[in-house]
């Protein structure tokens, strides 16, 4: 059969001529993920939308925390040309939800069951009024502490009960010629260390008062001064070129033993394993230390903006059935250092990092001992957020005392009410 015969005969029967490629549709995604193991995590994702008949555009803004991504978005939206999906942290997606710029996915939500299939302190960050606008891919737990097996064995050091443990080993380390804690003088890498102190140390209910709900009194109290006395004694525990050092390469740190120890969400965890560390043989992970156990969590959504396009809807429909894909969530997860955002999804193949995360995930929203994270922006609007994150940058920058810290937060808190 000829070529030109075997073609009239495909488009007889409607089929795809043999060998002609099928046109995919593309569907641009606007991200934060530039590490390796980000990459490699949101290739799962793009690998299932090809297979559903759509090529991923990527359009990934790196640093910053999310704001330089964010700041790209606005512009975008702004020219009337938004990116068909955008990845969103904690109340960002709300933002946008309020401006009306996002369609709603209820219908896929009510089909596939997704609502009961999430944690509920989830929820709230998903839907704006009675209206889904984005799928989660993901849970990560802030508080943890990555540590360096073979430093930790050299050192003698024992896994920490409390922070002054913690920062006693600090003496052990430096006495081998190791960086007790991987640091950058970058705000929000030193807010991650600041709100675990400040969790552990007071309790999950105190955490709820002062960066939740923004209590005056809690903000303005002994225990925040105390906080704020403990972050100052990590000050000099870290190596002298902290300076803008972003968070994968303070992990690095840890993983060739420069360093002893780094405070970092479990997408740590995927940069040890893109290394190829192993849990428990190169590596330590530990939630950081206290006699209240608790969770703060961040997690990852894909939202799409309205765009009057029938394909590119049905990709964006495409890319909310990936990412609520129970063996995607499983793929996504194994590279990225975190657990499924579903309840769902088999823990058998992940490591024991990942498993206990899981379960204390299980018990933390049994206690109530469960919260978002300030510093990646699900405990409090971002004028509030940032706040925090100014005064506690500038403190551990500066010799700034604890109770002017205190003060300045107060102040700061209130003018952004």
């Amino acid at each position: 059969m000829t070529k030109l015969k075997r073609m009239l005969l495909a488009a007889a029967l409607g089929l795809p001529f043999a060998g002609q490629a099928m046109a995919q549709t593309k569907i641009e995604g606007l991200h934060v993920w530039t590490s390796a193991s980000e990459v490699g995590a949101l290739k799962v994702i793009t690998d299932k939308l090809k297979t559903m008949g759509f090529e991923w555009q990527d359009s990934a803004v790196g640093g910053a925390n999310g704001a330089n991504a964010q700041q790209a978005l606005r512009t975008r939206v702004a020219a009337g040309n938004p990116p068909a999906v955008m990845q969103f942290l904690g109340f960002e997606g709300l933002g946008w939800a309020k401006e009306g710029v996002l369609r709603s996915l209820n219908d896929l939500y009510a089909k596939n069951g997704w609502k009961a299939a999430l944690p509920p302190v989830m929820l709230q960050f998903l839907q704006q009024d009675d209206t889904f606008f984005s799928t989660p891919i993901n849970m990560h737990r802030q508080n943890w502490v990555w540590a360096n097996k073979a430093v930790f064995d050299k050192a003698g050091i024992a896994i920490p009960t409390s922070w002054d443990e913690l920062i006693a080993s600090a003496e052990k380390l430096k006495a081998i010629g190791v960086t007790p804690i991987a640091m950058s003088d970058e705000s929000w890498q030193i807010e991650e260390l600041f709100e675990s102190m400040l969790i552990d140390v007071n309790g999950p209910d105190f955490y709820k008062k002062a960066a939740i709900d923004l209590d005056e009194t809690a903000l303005s109290s002994p225990e925040m001064i105390k906080t704020f006395e403990l972050l100052g004694k990590v000050r000099g525990l870290h190596d002298a070129g902290f300076t803008g050092r972003d968070w994968a390469a303070a992990t690095n740190l840890v993983a060739n033993g420069q360093a002893g120890m780094q405070i970092m969400g479990d997408w740590a965890k995927g940069e040890f394993l893109a290394k190829g560390m192993k849990p428990g043989v190169d590596f330590l992970c530990f939630p950081t230390p206290t006699a209240t156990p608790n969770y703060k969590f961040v997690f990852d959504t894909f939202g799409g903006f309205k765009i009057k396009n029938a394909d590119i809807e049905k990709g964006q429909d495409a890319v909310a059935e990936a990412i609520m894909d129970p063996e995607v969530q499983k793929k996504f997860n194994l590279i990225k250092g975190s657990i499924p955002a579903r309840l769902d999804v088999a823990m058998d193949d992940f490591d024991d990092c990942a498993k206990r995360s899981f379960s204390d995930r299980v018990a933390a929203i049994k206690n109530n001992a469960i919260y978002g994270s300030l510093t990646d922006g699900f405990a409090v609007e971002p004028r509030f957020s940032g706040v925090f994150q100014d005064v506690v940058g500038k403190f551990f920058v500066t010799d700034m005392s604890a109770e002017d810290a205190v003060k300045s937060l107060v102040d700061g808190i209130n003018n952004a009410r």
